[in-house]
């Protein structure tokens, strides 16, 4: 046991709910860069019902849930030089460049926007 008495928290991994996790690690992919890092193929034949996603060294899961236990989650990312994601989301047509704040009353620079199953995803930057 160790003399240290204060718990040092290491990696948070949320989980989305999906009601269809191909299709959503297929949009995470095409629409928003993530790769899919981990999925419940490597120990379970049939479909897909589980997988690990990951960006920019932030990774966050996604698991099947049936329609009637669906809960949507808000997915926060912060980041730094937003402008280049701006332009990706904005090209891959998932926002219109009037919904990007570039100035929030809080300082920040941010977007969000809805993935196939309702979670929404924002993304931000400290101004």
């Amino acid at each position: 046991m160790s003399n240290n008495s204060t718990t040092r928290f290491l990696h948070l991994s949320p989980v989305l709910a999906s009601a269809d996790v191909p299709r959503d690690i297929e949009w995470y992919e095409n629409k928003l860069g993530f790769k899919n890092v981990y999925d419940s193929s490597t120990y379970s034949e049939g479909r897909i019902d589980y997988v690990v996603l990951g960006r920019g060294g932030l990774f966050f899961h996604m698991q099947f849930q049936f329609p009637n236990d669906m809960t949507s989650t808000d997915l926060k990312f912060q980041v730094q030089n937003i402008e280049p994601l701006f332009e990706e989301l904005t090209a891959q047509g998932l926002i219109p460049p009037g919904k990007i704040t570039r100035k929030t009353a809080w300082n920040t620079s941010e977007v969000s926007l809805f993935d196939p199953s309702g979670n929404r995803v924002t993304f931000f930057e400290e101004v």
